[in-house]
């Protein structure tokens, strides 16, 4: 009868989110007596490396079992299963019970080709001398006759790192009388740090001798590995307190496969639905069905210098390869627009507007209807464009950075107060606009030149952003307590949802041909079809704003800025993704409510076979930047915090995309979410990545720093550097450097709209000025 707190606690560890696991090999993996590994281990071995979740080997076996292990399983994961050499570098390795790390070099078709030293000299040279009075000793008590003396030994320099001592009989009696004289023999020669293990190698008791601890070598592997402490999950065969998997099994997150220590809340047996207790591989099959891994993107104990260090060449060779990878797009706008700066020429590196040079500017006709438009100013002051100090931003405070210019903001609290009457004044604003584009569009007949060319795109850029603060506002006031994934095809067509998405998809499909399609030509009617199909949303969302309950704040509904909201840089991060993935349309495509919520709209607009086009929208629970910080990820369970409702998802297999990405706590969180609920993330995409210069924003309490080294593999895209402040050691802010900036974007936004002189006296640009 299996005891009750056993059980509860087995449950409790199996609930448990784990990063990574270690498998003991012998009597774990393999079949029964043999060190041929089963069959069955190899087809969850493909599925967990595929997944991108480290799988971590521990053994007696010195470097000659593991070079037999290697040859055993390699071919037919590669042949049969399909892993590829990027994915088996997921694969570690300890031998002799933890004394040496093994892994392998990214260049390298040779598995297990580095190693390490995990036991320390002062070990090793102790070992070296226990050696020889091991024999000696065996010999006098006239036990050796029961035994066989084997040594493990680095293959390169012949350093002895274990002792095995194989005992030719299964008397209780002599085994222990054996195992006994071995371990007084080393605490009479002050051998501290050696220890003794008791295995089974193909049905014989073997003794092992050596320098390291499973426990501790499995921690150094963790740390190395960089996942978060203790989320590794352990299994072997030999859990009993002298055996050589004890120290690894005795915790919460150890399973045995075979004998266990009797402990209640550690080194648990795997229990299969019907109680029974189960051994050897079908247990570790029932384990591995069971048991909750998934990958890690966000590391929590990593090392700040060796982190630093290896980053920088990471963010070096990113640098370096996006110039490449983006080099046909900037042709096209070059060849379109007359241009030499590619995407950065017709798109605002810093805002992401739609810019055009003074210079430019100011030869166009003063009579051209579009001209006029965009240069509408109340008080002498331009209400629907923007100037910096090169440019013509076709982007303004009235309408486009309305929020920005006009919200209360508390520079103590850093609190931002948006009231329904600036919401109404907006979407007043906003209906003005298109009503006066509509116009404009009507009295032309064709479009002249590239300068038209860019104000009509200049028009569109600003309904973009709209629609997507509107659809922003809807989907997280459509269950404001709840945690959603939302698949926006299948959104009632009636819904203002629906409407947006649609017309959302519209203006991606229209700036991807304006921007990089060189014989597009406009079409005013699409243009006017468009305009009119805004008005009629905005005075629907006008008439249902109105009646709906009055908020204190709207600053969560309606966002007054996206970080860089630019239609370039996300329009190639999907398009390149969607080229190197043939199976997309097979997959959900999934942006995360706020930042990633255009990224699977312009790749519904690339490829209209997608199916499923999903938002996730977590609940108030989990939302707010601090908040995620605090989260415990890897105890994390999304039906502790409200569930998930899916409304509309079939698919179970899914792509997750974001804007930026920093500490990684919100892409895992995203990630583990719909992990509970039973999808699977086939790749993170990102558009922008952190740069060096945030590193110690990382290594802040609670926080966590990016793995680099999922980057292009798991986590793809990544071909624009974010817009962040280097903070300097002066600053007395969490996150902004001495000069109060955190976002070097939005900096500049703001100091434009001081310029322009358009701005609420209250708001974040007035003392954006003072300063």
């Amino acid at each position: 009868m299996l005891d009750n707190e056993l059980i509860k606690n087995y449950e409790k560890s199996l609930n448990q989110k784990y990063n990574a696991i270690c498998f003991d090999i012998d009597g774990t993996l393999t079949e029964i007596n043999s060190t041929k590994i089963d069959s069955r281990v190899l087809p969850k071995l493909a599925t967990l490396l595929k997944k991108h979740i480290p799988v971590v080997f521990i053994t007696g076996r010195g470097e000659t079992g593991l070079n037999d292990f290697v040859k055993d399983i390699a071919y037919d994961l590669k042949k049969k299963y399909g892993v590829t050499n990027k994915q088996l570098l997921r694969m570690y390795a300890l031998t002799n019970d933890g004394a040496r790390f093994f892994t392998t070099d990214k260049n390298s078709d040779v598995l297990f080709d580095v190693s390490k030293y995990i036991s320390s000299p002062k070990q090793l040279e102790e070992l070296e001398k226990l050696d020889e009075k091991i024999n000696e000793l065996l010999t006098n008590k006239k036990l050796n006759k029961y035994c066989k003396i084997t040594h493990s030994k680095d293959l390169k320099d012949g350093t002895l790192i274990n002792i095995r001592v194989a005992i030719k009989t299964n008397q209780k009696a002599i085994v222990e009388l054996i195992s006994n004289s071995i371990n007084e023999l080393i605490k009479n020669e002050k051998c501290d740090g050696l220890n003794l293990t008791l295995g089974i190698h193909e049905g014989t008791q073997i003794l092992q001798i050596g320098t390291a601890q499973k426990s501790m070598a499995i921690e150094m592997a963790e740390k190395n590995i960089g996942i978060p402490k203790d989320s590794m999950l352990r299994v072997g065969d030999c859990g009993n307190k002298d055996g050589n998997d004890y120290s690894m099994l005795n915790c919460p997150q150890g399973f045995s496969v075979d004998k266990i220590s009797g402990e209640t809340n550690s080194c648990f047996p795997i229990i299969n639905d019907d109680g029974k207790i189960l051994k050897g591989v079908d247990a570790t099959i029932l384990l591995l069905n069971k048991a909750k891994l998934l990958p890690t993107i966000c590391l929590e104990h990593a090392t700040e210098k060796e982190y630093t260090k290896e980053y920088s060449r990471v963010e070096k060779a990113m640098s370096l390869g996006k110039n490449k990878t983006i080099i046909a797009f900037n042709k096209m706008i070059n060849d379109k627009f007359e241009v030499i700066d590619g995407i950065n020429a017709l798109y605002d590196h810093s805002s992401g507007s739609v810019k055009i040079p003074m210079y430019e500017w100011i030869a166009i006709d003063d009579n051209n209807a579009l001209k006029t438009f965009w240069s509408k100013q109340n008080d002498n002051t331009l209400c629907y464009s923007m100037y910096d100090n090169e440019n013509l931003l076709l982007r303004g405070p009235e309408v486009y950075y309305y929020f920005l210019a006009n919200r209360l903001h508390d520079e103590n609290t850093n609190v931002d107060i948006t009231s329904k009457e600036m919401v109404i004044d907006w979407l007043y604003n906003n209906k003005t606009f298109y009503l006066e584009a509509l116009q404009v569009i009507n009295s032309i007949t064709k479009i002249n030149d590239l300068s038209d060319i860019k104000m009509v795109l200049g028009i569109i850029d600003n309904i973009r952003n709209y629609l997507l603060i509107l659809l922003n506002q809807q989907i997280i006031n459509r269950n404001p307590n709840k945690n959603e994934l939302i698949n926006l095809e299948k959104v009632n067509d009636n819904t203002l949802i629906s409407q947006i998405y649609n017309n959302l998809i519209i203006v991606d499909m229209l700036m991807g041909n304006i921007s990089f399609n060189l014989n597009n030509i406009i079409n005013l009617k699409d243009i006017k079809t468009l305009l009119t199909n805004v008005i009629a949303i905005t005075e629907e969302f006008t008439y249902i704003f109105h009646q709906s309950i009055e908020k204190e704040n709207y600053s969560k509904d309606f966002r007054a800025y996206r970080e860089i909201d630019n239609f370039a840089e996300n329009f190639i991060t999907c398009y390149l993704t969607m080229k190197k993935d043939d199976e997309i349309i097979n997959k959900g495509i999934c942006g995360l409510s706020y930042g990633g919520i255009e990224l699977p709209i312009i790749m519904k607009s690339i490829n209209q076979k997608i199916e499923e086009v999903s938002i996730l929208k977590f609940n108030k629970g989990v939302t707010g930047y601090s908040k995620k910080q605090s989260l415990n990820l890897r105890f994390f369970n999304i039906y502790e915090l409200g569930g998930l409702i899916q409304d509309g998802v079939d698919n179970k297999k899914y792509i997750l995309l974001d804007d930026n990405l920093l500490t990684g706590k919100t892409m895992q969180i995203a990630l583990t979410s719909l992990y509970d609920v039973g999808i699977d993330v086939d790749k993170v995409v990102v558009v922008r990545y952190p740069g060096v210069n945030r590193i110690s924003q990382m290594f802040m309490p609670n926080h966590g720093a990016i793995d680099y080294r999922n980057f292009f593999d798991f986590i793809q895209g990544l071909y624009f550097s974010s817009p962040y402040s280097w903070k300097d050691p002066n600053s007395s802010n969490l996150y902004e450097d001495s000069l109060g900036v955190f976002d070097l974007n939005r900096r500049k936004i703001l100091e434009c709209i001081v310029k322009n002189g358009n701005y609420s006296k209250n708001s974040e640009v007035a003392y954006v000025k003072k300063r």
